[in-house]
């Protein structure tokens, strides 16, 4: 017994700091990987985990001494599924996180490529020659896939530059151009509005200067915060022929009374105010009224934010300026109604006074509370509509396609040259049926059908496409599609508008939907001024192909483009519109459009010679793959 405890003893006497001396190296070793292999983590944690793993301590060393590796411990193995988890914490988590993540995407790149069909093809060694061919034809019926920007014809390479650095010296060479660069030098007539401005407290009158004079001097006040009473008798002087205020919430209405009895009987001939709320009331209808006939000249009434004229003093003033009012503009004017309707239906009927009644021409009405019943007696009651030129009924909920059937029906001879329908939500492909029946004479230039949810694909290419026993598509020079449904306004669509708004026949293009290439559109323009000038199509689903379409049917015609939130348009797109069309391509807007990159904006063809504004450059596109 004795023997055995001197053998333990004599054994046992060096071990103990031989033990302690290797526990502690272990534990600081294995510190020091963690360390190393945490820090790559979180420095960089897109990248993968180094492939070195660090196992479990053993028993002893995990406890807070280090003399527990001394003790013994069942060694852990790889086959342990306790091992491969690791402890809690929240680096840890973020890890299997990310790890998580990498997995998900990796089976969803899995999933997409056996949903391809070429990938379960087998090769063959034709395969190569096979691609080049359907390339070729591809870009044979693309053009715009040919395109290549300025950057890759001339071999100069993109700097390393900072993107908001490119994109800074993007806006300053895009001013430059433009003509507002750091070395600008405004026009004589800016020098000049400029200085009256700041001089105008010392102005007592401005003479025999034209209208648009006194407008841009009107916005530069309104601007610099000048516009008030003293600036109005200014520029409402005796002698003017056109009352033109961007803002009149200055302006009291005793003050704006007293300036109507002066400049009616001087000859007058048109209001147009807007923020009018406060100025233009019962008692400016009175004094407009209390007139001679004979002495009143006025053609055209524009109001917006009249929210004290009533309905009654609305049909007043009708009544009143009928001999010789034409033009008749309300924008949010929330108290007008149905007596307002019957006065135009009274007062601009062919019957009234034997036939030497006013002659309406242009009605624009927007956002104000009209009932079906009073849109329906106006278009129903008489022919007060009948030589209409422009219409405008824009955001009345009141607005289906009933209501504007009974009113294009009206308009005699189809003598309408300019429809505004926006923002109606009950109107559905009906209109357009009623639209284009109503063009008999073809003289429909602009159409507006903005944020119109219910139309559909197949209502517009048959409103754009010949049709026997229905009047010619029209040749449109303004068409506003934006904000309808994303699906339905697409390359088809914009494609039959381009083709009606530019060829000699209306079915010319019948016979030529065979060639997919665009180009060969050119040879049928009717002349170098026919096509679309206007064009707004935001939030649609067009491409490529559609400004195609354009570059062919429109180039000598286009001069604004708004193409917002139109994913589908890339960089070649773009980039071919651009080379093709003139210099009177003046404005495009690409608000939204993240897809559009360096290419394009620093590589198209007008890029040294400026005259092109392109709006909305600032979307930066996300490094991560988006899958839709």
């Amino acid at each position: 017994m004795s023997s055995r405890r001197r053998t333990r003893d004599s054994g046992g006497s060096g071990d103990p700091e031989t033990g302690a001396d290797d526990g502690l190296r272990a534990m600081r070793e294995r510190s020091r990987a963690v360390a190393e292999r945490e820090a790559s983590r979180l420095a960089r944690p897109d990248q993968p985990a180094s492939s070195r793993t660090l196992g479990h301590a053993k028993k002893g060393a995990r406890q807070s001494t280090p003399f527990g590796q001394m003790f013994g411990g069942r060694s852990p193995t790889k086959s342990d599924p306790a091992i491969e988890e690791e402890w809690c914490g929240p680096f840890s988590v973020a890890r299997q996180m990310i790890a998580a993540r990498e997995e998900a995407r990796r089976l969803r790149e899995e999933q997409q490529a056996e949903a391809e069909p070429n990938n379960n093809k087998e090769s063959h060694p034709l395969d190569a020659a096979t691609e080049l061919a359907l390339d070729k034809k591809r870009r044979l019926e693309n053009p715009s896939m040919n395109w290549v920007s300025r950057h890759q014809r001339t071999d100069k390479e993109s700097t390393n530059a900072n993107y908001y650095a490119k994109r800074r010296r993007r806006f300053n060479r895009q001013k430059s151009l433009m003509g507002n660069g750091s070395n600008y030098v405004p026009s004589l007539f800016q020098l000049c509005v400029n200085y009256l401005v700041k001089n105008f407290e010392c102005i007592d009158t401005l003479g025999l200067v034209d209208h648009s004079i006194r407008r841009a001097l009107c916005e530069r006040l309104v601007a610099q915060g000048k516009m008030n009473g003293a600036a109005f008798d200014v520029l409402a002087e005796m002698g003017v022929e056109t009352l033109e205020l961007v803002d009149c919430a200055q302006v009291t209405q005793d003050q704006f009374c007293d300036a109507l009895r002066v400049l009616l009987p001087s000859g007058l001939r048109a209001i147009l105010l807007k923020h009018c709320g406060r100025c233009f009331g019962s008692q400016a209808v009175k004094v407009i009224s209390e007139i001679e006939n004979d002495k009143l000249e006025l053609f055209a009434i524009s109001l917006a934010g009249a929210y004290l004229l009533k309905d009654q003093d609305v049909a007043k003033l009708i009544e009143s300026t009928s001999r010789t009012l034409s033009s008749i503009d309300l924008t949010a004017c929330p108290l007008i109604g149905a007596q307002f309707c019957q006065a135009i239906g009274e007062n601009f009927s062919s019957s009234v006074d034997n036939g030497i009644g006013g002659c309406l021409l242009e009605l624009s009405l927007q956002n104000v509370p009209l009932t079906k019943e009073a849109l329906l007696t106006l278009g129903a009651s008489s022919d007060a509509l009948q030589n209409l030129k422009s219409l405008k009924l824009k955001e009345i909920e009141s607005v289906d396609d009933e209501v504007v059937s009974i009113i294009l029906n009206s308009v005699n001879g189809g003598s309408l040259e300019g429809i505004d329908l926006s923002d109606n939500p009950q109107l559905t492909d009906e209109v357009l049926s009623s639209i284009r029946q109503c063009n008999t004479n073809g003289s429909l230039r602009a159409l507006q059908l903005s944020g119109l949810k219910n139309l559909t694909a197949i209502g517009l290419e048959a409103f754009f496409t010949p049709i026997d026993d229905l009047p010619s598509p029209p040749m449109l020079r303004k068409l506003d599609l934006s904000q309808c449904s994303y699906d339905e306004v697409d390359d088809a669509v914009v494609s039959l508008a381009a083709k009606a708004a530019s060829f000699k026949r209306s079915s010319t293009y019948a016979a030529s939907e065979d060639n997919p290439n665009p180009e060969h559109l050119v040879s049928e323009v009717s002349s170098a001024k026919k096509g679309l000038v206007h064009v707004n199509i935001i939030g649609s689903s067009v491409s490529d192909k559609a400004m195609e379409t354009l570059a062919a049917t429109c180039s000598s015609s286009l001069e604004e483009l708004d193409i917002s939130f139109c994913t589908n348009v890339s960089d070649k797109g773009l980039g071919y519109l651009v080379s093709k069309v003139g210099c009177q391509f003046a404005k495009i807007h690409v608000w939204g459009l993240a897809q559009i990159t360096e290419e394009f904006l620093d590589g198209h063809d007008r890029v040294e010679e400026g005259g092109l504004e392109i709006v909305g450059v600032w979307m930066k596109k996300s490094g991560g793959r988006s899958i839709r």
